[in-house]
């Protein structure tokens, strides 16, 4: 019984500093970025990081769980940010966990260092054994230096699920990159610069996606989600990442992360203007929604065309394939998207045109009051996640979000969202506004029929110091079916940063 109590205390202290830790891990990096001594912009180090390690299941089943990792400089040799994880070989595809990891690391010197790093997230998926899905990694990795900005690791973690039966220590590889953050300081009217701010993103959209599968089955799924690139050195290359989860067809709970790279040309400029045909190829993990993806590792090729229609606007279609490495996953890909420009084209920016917007950081926690479970039933559902807000003026903003369950007794329900908002401020310090978001969100045993889900919010936000907003949200969340439905009630922790517009 002693055992027992102590047990969970221990699991509410940790779910506690994970909830502290993702609503701070966006503001913290503030507090250490340096000014640049011209062109009006501050920096602010980020490392990232990809890594792969065997976790040992129950009944020694083995799951290869992929990461990638993007951590922000505290100073001091600190270092702050999100992951993700997710499995890419077994038989676990769909099982993924987001959250937050915080650093420490040492230099030894001659190109050596060495790094001690804690982990909480919130996921799960594909029947793992997670419980709520609360998941903790702790972790000392050792690097030793490719070049200058690359890193070659080896690592030793520990993964326990507390209220679940995952308990594993394991050896991994991981390689890392390291650049900066930039962004503008307040009254700075453009990046004056040939980079590009924040992570260096060129565009962003929204895309919807249907999969027809080629097993015979007649099986066919529609998939919500966003995308974001930049350019690359050589013209027409771009690379990016892509996240997707299923909105219809019963496959409610799958979900897919991929980076991407494509490559355009514009075949007859003086015919159609901003016109464009190309490839482009994506790898990533996905899986749930009783789509067999196996291990879930995925790839995905397409012929693509786009059409620039208006200066700042993108709207493309591409048709192709996708596949799993292991399972019998093979479908027929479609896609439509339709992107914004973030950022000035390089020119423009090395000349020190472009105006400078409000960008959002915001880690949040979710709870949903009544949430409907596939077994009957329902109950309260706590959730954690993280936005990324883009102003296109001074008050109206596009937005991703996505989150994960913590607590609730819903591990590996997962929830991913893209819309828009409007904002006013009247009063100092004092930010009102509401927002409007469509997307898709299942597993967990969550109900939520097909997949697609609607979720809107008015919110109210206090500056207790520039850059940095405390918000309150009230609102709802409701399946396109009805099968989901409950009042919501967020509280969020925003970092402002300015960045260079087209």
């Amino acid at each position: 019984m002693t055992y027992a109590i102590e047990r969970r205390i221990a699991v509410a202290a940790l779910k506690y500093f994970r909830s502290c830790a993702m609503l701070l891990a966006l503001a913290l990096p503030a507090l250490s970025s340096a000014q640049a001594a011209d062109g009006g912009l501050d920096t602010v180090p980020i490392s990232f990081r990809l890594g792969i390690e065997n976790v040992k299941l129950p009944g020694d089943e083995l799951m290869g769980l992929a990461s990638g990792t993007l951590l922000f400089g505290l100073g001091d040799d600190w270092w702050l940010g999100p992951a993700v994880y997710g499995a890419a070989t077994g038989q676990r595809g769909g099982f993924l966990v987001g959250g937050i990891a915080i650093q420490r690391r040492v230099v030894l010197g001659s190109g050596w260092s060495l790094a001690a790093e804690m982990y909480a997230g919130g996921g799960g998926g594909a029947a793992a054994p997670v419980g709520s899905g609360l998941m903790l990694r702790p972790s000392l990795m050792v690097f030793k230096d490719l070049t200058a900005s690359t890193q070659l690791g080896l690592s030793w973690s520990y993964v326990s699920f507390p209220s679940g039966q995952i308990d594993s220590a394991q050896i991994g590889l991981t390689l890392g990159w390291h650049s900066e953050f930039l962004s503008l300081r307040p009254g700075a009217q453009g990046a004056g610069t040939g980079q590009g701010t924040g992570l260096g993103f060129d565009r962003m959209g929204a895309l919807a996606t249907v999969y027809d599968f080629r097993d015979g089955s007649g099986r066919n799924i529609g998939l919500v989600g966003a995308r974001a690139d930049r350019r690359s050195a050589i013209e027409g290359l771009r690379w990016g990442l892509e996240s997707s989860a299923a909105a219809q067809g019963d496959a409610a709970g799958y979900m897919e992360i991929l980076g991407t790279v494509s490559y355009d040309i514009e075949p007859a400029p003086s015919a159609l203007p901003g016109w464009t045909v190309g490839a482009r190829g994506g790898l990533g993990v996905g899986g749930g929604g009783a789509v067999p993806t196996g291990g879930g590792f995925l790839g995905k090729l397409t012929a693509t065309t786009a059409w620039r229609f208006t200066p700042g606007w993108t709207l493309g279609a591409e048709l192709g394939g996708a596949a799993s490495a292991t399972g019998s996953f093979r479908a027929y890909q479609g896609q439509i998207w339709l992107a914004a420009d973030l950022e000035p084209d390089p020119d423009a920016r090395s000349a020190g045109a472009g105006d400078r917007v409000r960008s959002e950081w915001v880690g949040a926690l979710l709870h949903y009051d009544d949430a409907a479970r596939v077994n009957g039933g329902s109950g309260s559902l706590d959730l954690i996640g993280l936005k990324l807000n883009r102003y296109m003026n001074d008050n109206l903003y596009l937005s991703g979000q996505a989150y994960s369950a913590f607590a609730g007794g819903a591990g590996g329900f997962s929830v991913g969202l893209v819309g828009a908002g409007l904002a006013a401020s009247p009063a100092e310090s004092v930010r009102v506004g509401a927002e409007l978001l469509v997307g898709a969100a299942g597993g967990g045993g969550v109900q939520t029929a097909g997949g697609a889900v609607l979720q809107g919010q008015a919110w109210a936000g206090w500056s207790p110091f520039p850059q940095h907003e405390w918000r309150l949200g009230v609102g709802g969340v409701r399946s396109f079916s009805g099968a989901l439905s409950s009042p919501i009630i967020e509280l969020s922790w925003s970092r402002v940063f300015g960045m260079s517009a087209r």
